[in-house]
């Protein structure tokens, strides 16, 4: 091979200077992260980044208190800018972050997954599971003092789907506005076009918006008498019922909070009456801010050296929790020459997951499939490909390849440290079986319009992908359906009639137990064609000052970023 396989020889002649060169690799600022997101219903069936990651745009600020003098603010990093507040618009982990406490959503997810009454203190399904009746809890009120009714709830849904933009598919494809019936003041009910068993786990997604305050903001627009229905206005204010309002927005800078003092919930103890939230995309100042007290909560993303670097300092410590977001190399499985399964399988024995998971992502979990095995009906008979040059050289032989007949590129984001180490082990892992590499860092924008054509998408691309919603759904659904191709959720482009045949069927299937044979089903068939490679699932990292405490792990994007849980001892 040519120069570049030499290169990586050199680095990585054995497994000692592997580990030299890996733990020396620098890893600067983080000017994107792979799509990435939270999620799982009580993780059976009912899920970064991922939603999506990163942006492109790079800004760091100076450390600001806010709030009131003699108020307690939580201040802590993002790493990417909240491009929007509109609660029918966001859709990556900053956005959905801001969203979830300034909003107030029908049902929310507990620790375990499982979906309680939030805004509806109950509901009911009908006989034919295609009507759900919910009513709303009393005393709850909007930020402008309104009520919470049933009307604002239906207006939310009507404003969702007409938007058409954010998570709307997730209710556009089974639900009409139309069906969307206020009963009563505090009575509203949903009548889907089918029976669609994730329903109500997608829920936690529609945020009820008081109707009032958007009519009064509205400009004019494409709604007819509604407008633009304050797409403007809510572009930089907000108009919901949280636990938080909105205090001030910078959107290349920071984004801050202050505790709404008429919310019907509850606050822990020593709850912070702020939060500012800053874009920081450097290490360095994230160390630096952490360590002289002027930042109490890092951002998820930072790089091993930060957290061990912050770990060694008295007064902060370094938490990890297992999520059930997995670290993917998805596979284009239409562009030559990793249309070929032959091509895929070889690489799947070929690469190191120990070291993956062990060097460059220490704390991560072995993944098992594309379902982390948290999710009660995660299929623990899939056979997860393990690092075996051998096999997938003879695998490649077999199928009567030689060596350098095979290059392929593999894209990850640019100046993101773990996944540059990623395509670097990789570019060593096919070195050693026979296959070319091209390491190809884009940044994240970059990489979400390739995805949007088979030819365009590169042959492996990194990332992160989480359930957005507390449902297994989301996972084969987003990824590997045929409807939902050519998205940096599915860079497979996998388009298989008997997958999409099994999603659809779980989709439609009420009972529990019959779901899970066919999710476990579905397991099989996509693992079995290697569409990616299952790396590792991510545990989640945060920096925190020693007097913060009550971050709380939830299984859905960002609902672990609630504040009323996160207090000060």
């Amino acid at each position: 091979m040519g120069s570049a396989s030499e290169s990586v020889r050199a680095r990585f002649g054995d497994a000692a200077s592997r580990r030299n060169f890996l733990k020396a690799l620098g890893t600067a600022g983080i000017a994107g992260l792979a799509g990435c997101s939270g999620g799982g219903e009580s993780y059976d069936g009912q899920e970064q980044t991922t939603a999506s990651g990163g942006d492109d745009e790079e800004t760091e600020t100076e450390s600001s208190s806010g709030g009131d003098s003699g108020s307690s603010t939580l201040r802590m990093s993002a790493t990417q800018r909240f491009g929007t507040v509109d609660p029918a618009k966001g859709t990556d982990y900053t956005q959905v972050l801001a969203l979830v406490n300034l909003y107030d959503p029908l049902v929310f997810p507990d620790t375990e997954g499982n979906l309680q009454g939030h805004l509806a203190e109950d509901w009911t399904v009908s006989d034919d599971n295609q009507t759900y009746t919910f009513t709303l809890r009393e005393g709850a009120t909007f930020h402008s003092g309104n009520p919470v009714t049933a009307e604002d709830v239906q207006f939310s849904a009507e404003r969702f789907l007409d938007i058409n933009q954010g998570y709307s598919s997730l209710l556009g494809n089974v639900l009409s506005k139309e069906n969307v019936t206020v009963e009563d003041e505090r009575t509203v009910s949903f009548t889907l076009d089918r029976v669609h068993s994730p329903f109500l786990a997608t829920l936690v997604l529609l945020f009820v918006v008081d109707k009032q305050q958007v009519l009064d903001n509205a400009e004019d627009g494409d709604f007819g008498d509604r407008g633009d229905y304050a797409q403007s206005f809510l572009n930089d204010n907000d108009a919901g019922s949280g636990p938080y309002e909105l205090a001030g927005f910078e959107r290349q800078a920071q984004i801050s909070f202050s505790r709404y003092a008429d919310y019907w919930g509850s606050f822990k103890d020593g709850a912070y009456d702020n939060v500012t939230v800053q874009i920081i995309t450097n290490d360095p100042t994230v160390r630096s801010l952490m360590k002289t007290g002027e930042l109490d909560m890092s951002s998820q993303y930072q790089s091993e050296e930060t957290y061990e670097a912050l770990a060694a300092e008295d007064d902060i410590r370094v938490e990890s929790v297992p999520t059930v977001t997995t670290f993917y190399f998805k596979i284009n499985t239409q562009k030559a020459p990793t249309d070929d399964p032959a091509v895929r399988e070889a690489m799947a024995y070929g690469f190191d997951y120990e070291t993956a998971r062990n060097e460059i992502a220490p704390g991560s979990l072995p993944a098992q499939g594309p379902l982390p095995s948290s999710f009660g009906v995660h299929n623990d008979d899939i056979v997860q490909p393990t690092y075996d040059p051998e096999r997938a050289r003879q695998i490649l032989a077999d199928a009567g390849y030689e060596e350098g007949d095979i290059t392929v590129q593999n894209t990850y984001v640019k100046d993101y440290g773990l996944e540059e180490k990623m395509g670097l082990l990789f570019q060593q892992n096919m070195d050693e079986i026979g296959i070319d590499v091209e390491l190809n860092p884009q940044t994240w924008g970059t990489m979400t319009e390739l995805a949007t054509s088979v030819e365009d998408t590169p042959h492996i691309n990194q990332v992160f992908y989480g359930p957005v919603y507390p449902s297994p759904d989301t996972v084969f659904y987003n990824q590997y359906h045929s409807e939902a191709a050519s998205t940096w959720m599915s860079m497979e482009h996998l388009e298989d009639e008997n997958v999409d045949s099994l999603i659809d069927e779980a989709r439609s299937t009420v009972d529990a137990d019959a779901r899970a044979e066919l999710y476990a089903e579905v397991q099989e068939r996509i693992a079995n064609q290697y569409p990616d490679l299952f790396i590792f699932v991510q545990s989640k990292k945060h920096a925190f000052a020693a007097d913060v405490a009550g971050y709380t792990f939830r299984p859905s994007m960002s609902f672990d970023y609630w504040f009323p849980d996160i207090y000060q001892e």
